[in-house]
């Protein structure tokens, strides 16, 4: 089953996120060994990522965010950070160095290119070391009836 992405963006007056659900990354969630570049290493976009891109959902979060936003104020999504720039240009601050965060962010640079809107990436983009949330296991016992 070849790998894709469904991109939701929240629609409304103040968008506050971003939720990427993600089947079958089996190759994006390997770090490489050299950190990897925007815009250099954006990914070329599968045909079902574009049309989830330049859906009406999408576009219209575009939207949303450069009506919500103010100049300056920045959001940080899911693996990647934005800032409203001007009213017609939006800024990726940082992306995470994962495949899935930057097949996310080369979505939305289509997302809001079709927008009429510019993302901006060389030189801003700081690409940000992946760390895997390890899971720890609790040694703490669940607390009981003490006996005196």
């Amino acid at each position: 089953m070849p790998f894709f992405l469904i991109v939701v963006f929240s629609v409304g007056k103040h968008p506050k996120e971003i939720k990427i659900m993600n089947e079958n990354n089996k190759n994006n969630n390997k770090q490489e060994t050299a950190p990897r570049e925007v815009p250099r290493d954006l990914p070329e976009l599968e045909e079902v990522d574009v049309a989830t891109a330049l859906s009406h959902q999408n576009l219209s979060w575009a939207h949303g965010f450069m009506d919500a936003y103010s100049v300056g104020e920045t959001l940080w999504l899911d693996g990647m950070h934005i800032q409203k720039v001007t009213e017609d240009t939006v800024r990726c601050i940082a992306v995470v160095d994962h495949g899935f965060c930057f097949t996310a962010l080369m979505m939305m640079k289509t997302a809001f290119e079709a927008a009429n809107i510019e993302l901006e990436l060389a030189p801003y983009t700081l690409v940000i070391p992946y760390r895997a949330i390890e899971e720890v296991a609790s040694s703490v016992s669940t607390p009981g009836l003490e006996v005196a």
